[in-house]
């Protein structure tokens, strides 16, 4: 889709706004994203508790959102809606912790459910291709 720049620059701005970080009087040049740090969805139950980590390569030194859907069935493998869910937690040993994101939006998922993540990097209101994650609650 090919955009005027009065719509590329409401676009970028609006996805600032939505993100809390301050307006552009000027668009800002298309960047050059690195490659995403996200490497992989895990899910745990340490002591009967759920925990979803998303495991990173390093440190991310761009913003990254995070958007999934609420929890569906095992057999579905296509999903196209990512609310968002919010900025991706700082990593601790290599995994960040978005058990927070997920379950203050949708709760505590059942097992036997599958729970999709999609993660995109943003810089000055430009986003990445997405990279989307499934993992399957054992039942």
């Amino acid at each position: 889709m090919r955009r005027n720049c009065y719509n590329l620059f409401v676009s970028l701005n609006t996805r600032r706004a939505d993100l809390g970080l301050p307006q552009f009087d000027v668009p800002p040049a298309e960047p050059v994203f690195p490659d995403s740090p996200v490497l992989e969805l895990a899910v745990t139950y340490p002591e009967g508790k759920l925990t979803l980590k998303l495991r990173l390569r390093g440190t991310p030194t761009e913003l990254i959102l995070v958007g999934g859907p609420r929890p569906i069935r095992a057999a579905i493998r296509c999903v196209q809606h990512f609310p968002f869910l919010g900025l991706l937690p700082p990593p601790i040993d290599g995994w960040s912790d978005i058990t927070e994101l997920y379950v203050a939006r949708y709760g505590v998922p059942k097992p036997g459910k599958a729970i999709w993540i999609r993660t995109c990097q943003h810089i000055d209101g430009w986003i990445d291709a997405p990279k989307v994650f499934r993992v399957r609650l054992p039942a």
